[in-house]
């Protein structure tokens, strides 16, 4: 399976949109360059600096709302979602946002300055409403900049990131494989207790992290 690097990961997720009307891919680009620029400030004001609770929770605070983890948990299980009861979906879901949380959390310490500019958006389907913004990661230290290009569904007024494509790979696809092996070979409750354990709790989803 191909990795995605932590720091590309992290500027990708923190990305976050507004409402906008479903119509309107332009006013969806507009909001997540502004955005990103909001929370690539905060990076920036950190720079060089430990990254602190603090620091994770206000970024946390900005993108966790704006994404779509029901879709994108949907997505991730593809065949193996049908098969699991409404309380594995939920566990699911609550314990795929505290890995993504971990993931960007750790790599907030990664970022040395790269920036990112959108190149173009258009709109997928109407039926949902499905929207794609394509950017640029432009590394600081002259490497090949990472084309990215982002999914967003139109749902409850607002664009919700549902899936990423990182130089070509999906992060839906990434999980999905890797998940989906675990399913296959060992079921779905052995992959919920693989998740319960990185995520070095007790065996029980956090109540904390309702589902999206």
């Amino acid at each position: 399976m191909r990795q995605i690097s932590l720091v590309t990961l992290v500027l990708v997720l923190l990305t976050w949109t507004l409402p906008a009307t479903a119509e309107d891919t332009q006013g969806a680009v507009t909001v997540v360059q502004q955005l990103t620029n909001s929370v690539l400030r905060v990076l920036r004001s950190n720079e060089g600096k430990p990254i602190t609770p603090s620091v994770k929770k206000e970024v946390a605070d900005i993108v966790l709302p704006h994404m779509d983890f029901t879709t994108m948990s949907q997505y991730v299980m593809a065949q193996y979602w049908r098969q699991m009861s409404p309380a594995q979906q939920q566990e699911f879901v609550v314990l795929f946002k505290d890995l993504l949380v971990r993931t960007y959390s750790n790599s907030l310490n990664h970022y040395h300055g790269q920036t990112v500019r959108i190149t173009g958006s258009q709109q997928i389907s109407q039926n949902p409403p499905v929207a794609q913004v394509n950017m640029v990661i432009r590394q600081n230290g002259g490497g090949p900049d990472v084309p990215v290009i982002y999914a967003l569904l139109y749902t409850n007024n607002s664009w919700r990131i549902y899936n990423t494509y990182i130089d070509g790979v999906s992060m839906v696809l990434n999980y999905r494989q890797s998940f989906g092996q675990i399913a296959a070979s060992r079921g779905i409750p052995a992959l919920l207790q693989d998740m319960k354990a990185k995520d070095g709790g007790d065996g029980a989803p956090d109540k904390r992290a309702a589902a999206a």
